[in-house]
């Protein structure tokens, strides 16, 4: 199975096949530092994709704030834009020469602008180049149209933003300058400016997130952050040397699903330009490592040995549904397991073989019902009736879509009404400290009793391994 890319990068074959489709756009937005060597303007002169327009990356910046890169005012921007003849609704793919350098930053721009159907030409036009596909030198003039902008304001961070961030240090930030200038041990291009990094930044240099001009696979970039103390779970502020291959860390972002985040548009330049902000050398801070191997769970076995008098309405103004599954898919049951369980641990059945969780699941002996909230799944619980006198309600849970809404503990009343109709004399339960903190309670509270506890040893999973899960139930679907 191939490994998972991102859904913003577009092949050249894809590219070469859409050229001169209607409301189909090309932008050069190649852009260099001086140490590359390569005019962006030059080479889009000597050879362009057929009908590409150039995005100037110095000229179409906001030339009043005093550095280099600074994003134009939305009413200005689209007025770039519709002289390129590029609308809003365009399906847009931006290259440069390498392919994840500048590209990334217009491909941003847009896209903070408005701009939906935005991609980056994967390889750049290098790769295009070298397998021989068209060029024109002609230079298009393009019919002026209107660029209807929505712009996204936070999506941009201001410098003051940025400072009221580090000094309290509420925002994770990754910085995409190559390493040596993240710590201070390389000087910065720009004569006179200071080296090193905001406080609490972490270094995720943006050539580390290509290779050959191609965007890493997901797994890939996934790694990448987490090696470097990003939490993909929590917001992120990208910044750079200029504000240009930030754009390439939070296209990577984007990729991976993670959509609460920002670009510095000063980025180093701003701050490092100063004299009144804190400055960083050397490494970041390590990043906070948890002990690997089993965790121990202290597991308390409960029993009821009459059904619940509670009785709970149900919940207004939302839809919910419960309905009882006939052999369940196992790639479904695992899903399941994955959104209620992860945060408790819950991997021994999704170890399991095919042949193994088929032979549980699947037995007359257990029922497996399934929560929906407003038409998707939010829940479930399973029921195995270990004998005539007892059921066991092996599990049960939320997806955490679903917490808050008021609906825990009606849920867990249907669960126990559906295991009492099965005629036993008890119902057992079993939870542990690695469950959720008020599982216990909740449970005592609708009659069970521990009657039993003794210690577990738990082994969590590791992000590879549920990758890896996850792959396989895809490929089977």
């Amino acid at each position: 199975m191939p490994a998972e890319r991102s859904r913003f990068v577009v092949s050249a074959d894809w590219v070469e096949k859409q050229l001169g489709a209607p409301e189909f756009r090309i932008v050069d937005a190649s852009w260099y530092l001086p140490a590359h060597n390569r005019n962006g303007a030059v080479e889009y002169a000597s050879g362009h994709i057929p009908g590409a327009v150039f995005f100037d990356q110095d000229a179409i910046a906001d030339q009043t704030t005093g550095l280099p890169h600074s994003l134009l005012s939305p009413a200005k921007f689209a007025e770039e834009m519709g002289l390129l003849g590029i609308s809003v609704t365009d399906t847009i793919v931006v290259y440069d020469g390498p392919g994840f350098f500048s590209a990334p930053r217009a491909w941003w721009m847009l896209r903070v602008m408005g701009a939906r159907n935005v991609y980056v030409l994967d390889g750049g036009i290098d790769a295009w180049k070298v397998e021989g596909r068209p060029l024109q030198t002609d230079l298009p003039e393009p019919a002026p149209v209107t660029f209807d902008f929505d712009f996204a304001r936070s999506r941009v961070t201001s410098f003051n933003e940025m400072r009221d961030i580090a000094d309290k240090g509420v925002r994770q930030i990754a910085d995409a300058r190559p390493a040596g200038r993240f710590t201070g041990e390389e000087p910065e291009p720009r004569e006179g400016m200071r080296s090193g990094h905001i406080p609490g930044a972490r270094s995720v240099p943006a050539s580390s997130l290509s290779e050959n001009g191609h965007l890493k696979d997901l797994p890939t970039l996934r790694s990448i952050f987490t090696e470097a103390g990003i939490d993909l779970s929590q917001p992120i502020i990208t910044s750079c040397g200029s504000g240009v291959t930030a754009a390439v860390v939070t296209l990577a972002l984007e990729s991976l699903g993670h959509t609460d985040n920002s670009l510095y548009d000063g980025s180093w330049s701003e701050w490092g330009g100063r004299d009144d902000t804190p400055v960083v050398t050397g490494p970041a801070e390590p990043v906070p490592t948890t002990a690997h191997g089993p965790l121990t769970a202290h597991v308390t076995r409960l029993e009821m040995t009459a059904p619940p008098k509670t009785s709970l309405a149900v919940p207004v103004n939302i839809q919910t549904a419960i309905m009882r599954t006939h052999e369940i898919p196992l790639p479904f049951y695992r899903f399941l397991h994955r959104q209620v369980g992860a945060r408790w641990h819950w991997y021994q059945r999704i170890r399991m073989t095919d042949g193994e969780l088929k032979a549980i699941i699947h037995s007359p002996k257990v029922t497996i019902s399934v929560l929906y909230v407003n038409g998707a799944p939010a829940g479930f619980f399973e029921l195995s009736q270990e004998s005539d006198e007892v059921v066991e309600l092996s599990y049960f849970g939320l997806f955490e879509h679903a917490l808050g809404l008021g609906i825990g503990k009606w849920f867990l009343l249907q669960a126990l009404y559906t295991a009492w109709q099965l005629n036993p004399q008890k119902v057992t339960v079993m939870t542990n400290t690695l469950d959720h903190p008020r599982a216990l309670q909740l449970y005592q509270q609708f009659g069970f009793s521990p009657v039993e506890t003794f210690e577990a040893i738990v082994d969590p999973i590791s992000e590879s391994e549920l990758l890896q899960m996850i792959r396989r139930d895809g490929a089977s679907l």
